[in-house]
C-alpha cells in the first residue's frame, strides 16, 4: 500500500522505468493510448524475429564455408592424384624407351655405327664363307671343320639369349607388380585418412551441436525466468499506477478546461489536456504507415539478397561438380591410352617373335651338302 502512494516514474523506480512527469501527465491524458496502450508481444515478437534471422544468417554463412572447404580440399585431392598418374604414365614410357627404343636396335643403326669397323667379320669365317673364291686356296671340297664349334656357339648364344629374355621378362614383371602394390597402399592411405577426418569432423559437430543445445536450454530458461519477473513488476506497476489515476481528481475534469486563456485554438493547458485531435492522428497513421512500407521493402531486400547467395552456391556446387567429371574423364582417358600402348606392344613382340621363328630358327641341310661326298679327292 505504501508503494501505491508513491510518485509514479520517480526516485523510487529503477533508471528504465523513471520518466518526466509531464510526459507521463499527457500519456495519461490520451485516453486512445491510455486504453489500448503499446503491443509489447508485437514488439518482442519483431525482436525475436530479427535476432532468428541473423542467426538463420550467420549458420548460412557457416555451412557455405564448410562446403567451400570441403570441395577445395577435395579438389586438391583430386589434383594430387591426376599428377600421380601422369607421373606415373610418364615413368613408364621412359622406361618403355630405355628398354625398346635405344639407338642400338634401330634398323638404320648400322648406317651410323661408329663401331661398324671393328664389327665387320675377318676375311674368312668359315668353310661356308661365300667370299672366298676358288684361288683362295682356303677351303676344299668335303672339308667341315668348324661345324662342331659352331653348333655349340649357336647353343651357347640361344642359351644365354633365352636366359637373359625370362630375366627381363621377370624383373618387369616385378616392377609392375611392385607399382602396383604401391599406388594401392596409396590409395589405401589417403582413404584411411579421409575417413578419420569425416568421422573427427562428425564427432566435433555432433559435440557442438550438444553444446548448443545445452546453451539454448539455459538461455530458455534464463528467459522465461526474466519475463516472469519482468510480468510481476509490471503487474505490480500497472496496479499503482491504476490506483493512481482513479484517485487523480484531474482525470474527471471537463475537456473544455484544456483551452488555454492565453492562446484558445492554439495553445493547451498541459495539465488539462484530453488528447489530440484528429489531424494529429492522421500524421500518427501515416508515419506508422510509412515505417510499415519500410519494414516491407528492407524484408523484400532481405528477400532477394537470400535468393542471390543461394543462386552463389548452386553456382559453386555445378562448377565443383563439372571439375569433378573433367577428372574422372581425363583418368578414362589415360587408361584407355595405357590399355592401347600394352596392346601395340603386344602385337609387336608377335610380330618379332613370328619374325624371329621364320628366320632364325630355321637351320636346315640342303642335300646339296651330302651329294658332294665321295666325288673328290686329294
Amino acid at each position: 500500500a505504501t508503494r501505491a502512494m508513491t510518485v509514479i516514474g520517480g526516485a523510487g523506480f529503477s533508471r528504465t522505468k523513471r520518466f518526466d512527469p509531464a510526459e507521463r501527465l499527457a500519456l495519461i491524458h490520451n485516453a486512445k493510448q491510455r486504453t489500448k496502450g503499446i503491443d509489447v508481444d508485437a514488439l518482442n515478437a519483431q525482436v525475436a524475429e530479427k535476432a532468428a534471422r541473423k542467426a538463420a544468417e550467420a549458420e548460412q554463412d557457416r555451412r557455405y564455408d564448410q562446403m567451400a572447404s570441403f570441395y577445395d580440399k577435395k579438389l586438391v585431392a583430386l589434383e594430387q592424384e591426376r599428377r600421380e598418374i601422369q607421373a606415373e604414365l610418364n615413368r613408364n614410357v621412359q622406361s618403355f624407351r630405355a628398354e625398346y627404343q635405344r639407338k642400338e636396335l634401330r634398323r638404320e643403326y648400322d648406317l651410323s655405327d661408329p663401331t661398324a669397323l671393328r664389327a665387320e667379320p675377318p676375311a674368312r669365317v668359315g668353310d661356308d664363307d661365300a667370299r672366298i673364291g676358288a684361288s683362295s686356296l682356303q677351303r676344299f671340297d668335303g672339308e667341315d671343320l668348324a661345324a662342331g664349334e659352331r653348333r655349340r656357339t649357336q647353343l651357347a648364344q640361344q642359351h644365354a639369349w633365352c636366359e637373359r629374355q625370362a630375366a627381363e621378362k621377370k624383373a618387369a614383371q616385378l616392377a609392375a607388380k611392385a607399382a602396383d602394390m604401391a599406388h594401392a597402399e596409396t590409395v589405401a592411405a589417403q582413404e584411411e585418412y579421409m575417413n578419420e577426418a569425416a568421422a573427427h569432423h562428425k564427432a566435433a559437430r555432433a559435440a557442438f551441436e550438444r553444446s548448443v543445445a545445452e546453451e539454448n536450454a539455459r538461455l530458455a530458461q534464463l528467459k522465461a525466468r526474466r519475463d516472469a519477473e519482468a510480468k510481476a513488476v509490471d503487474a505490480e506497476l500497472a496496479t499503482a499506477e491504476a490506483a493512481k489515476v482513479e484517485s487523480d481528481p484531474m482525470i474527471n475534469e471537463d475537456p473544455a478546461a484544456a483551452a488555454s486563456a492565453v492562446a484558445p485554438g492554439a495553445r493547451v493547458r498541459v495539465d488539462h489536456w484530453k488528447g489530440m485531435n484528429y489531424l494529429q492522428v492522421r500524421s500518427i497513421n501515416e508515419t506508422v504507415a510509412a515505417q510499415r512500407e519500410e519494414l516491407e521493402a528492407r524484408r523484400a531486400s532481405e528477400a532477394a539478397e537470400e535468393a542471390r547467395n543461394a543462386n552463389a552456391s548452386e553456382q559453386v556446387r555445378r562448377a565443383l561438380e563439372q571439375r569433378a567429371e573433367q577428372v574422372e574423364a581425363f583418368k578414362r582417358e589415360q587408361r584407355m591410352a595405357v590399355l592401347r600402348a600394352q596392346n601395340t606392344q603386344r602385337a609387336e613382340k608377335v610380330e618379332r617373335d613370328a619374325t624371329a621363328r621364320s628366320v632364325l630358327g630355321v637351320n636346315t641341310v640342303e642335300p646339296e651338302y651330302f651329294a658332294q661326298f665321295g666325288t673328290s679327292w686329294r
